[in-house]
């Protein structure tokens, strides 16, 4: 489906229940067909100073070169009205990383993409951000938690040698922490996660790989 879905500049989904179905057809798929950005490129430049080390986690199948972020013949994904994107890393910082108190950035995001719909053909755009201490915050918000929730889930149903101490009880209860100040649909959607992670979890091979990390 994912390739059917790269060829076609198109999106796929994966539905298992009835309010999930109603989500897709009702949210995405209606957002879908109106198309916002084509070819959409992410690159992340971290600064060796500031960063000892830097791991991407997950996307590996999306991985290009780093000439293909300027090269427009290289198919890239779409976005389409309303759609978001999350990309995680495991950072290391260096002691003077750590200890800086300046405004130097510790990474810097670039963000290319063709324009679609009504401006296609003009020429692509390219964003730049600067991450850095001030981006930092010992409290994330509720869509970070749920993005952390799905990441080390992800790492344990995969028995990813990165799982270190985590558990399904934490992913759960980020899962779950996630859904707190939200309305009652958007709650609902979240806490399916937090069954889900504990469906997989008194499944038994799944629990082997708990036990395991």
């Amino acid at each position: 489906m994912e390739t059917l879905a790269d060829h076609g500049n198109g999106s796929y989904h994966y539905i298992d229940s009835a309010d999930e179905a109603a989500r897709v057809y009702e949210r995405f798929l209606a957002a879908g067909a109106v198309p916002v950005a084509d070819d959409v490129k992410l690159q992340v430049e971290f600064d060796p100073r500031m960063v000892e080390s830097y791991r991407l986690i997950g996307y590996a199948n999306r991985t290009m070169a780093d000439g293909d972020f300027r090269n427009d013949g290289a198919d890239a994904g779409e976005l389409c009205a309303g759609a978001e994107l999350t990309v995680a890393y495991e950072v290391v910082l260096t002691d003077e990383g750590r200890r800086r108190e300046g405004d130097e950035p510790w990474l810097t995001c670039a963000v290319r993409h063709q324009p679609a719909g009504e401006r296609a053909g003009e020429a692509p755009a390219e964003q730049r951000f600067a991450v850095g201490r001030e981006s930092w915050s010992a409290e994330p918000g509720d869509d970070w938690s749920l993005a952390a929730a799905v990441v080390e889930f992800g790492m344990l149903a995969r028995d990813s040698e990165f799982v270190g101490t985590a558990t399904a009880d934490d992913a759960a209860a980020l899962a779950e922490s996630s859904a707190s100040s939200l309305d009652a649909t958007d709650r609902a959607a979240r806490r399916e996660l937090t069954d889900l992670i504990r469906q997989a979890q008194r499944n038994a091979a799944f629990d082997g790989v708990v036990a395991a990390s």
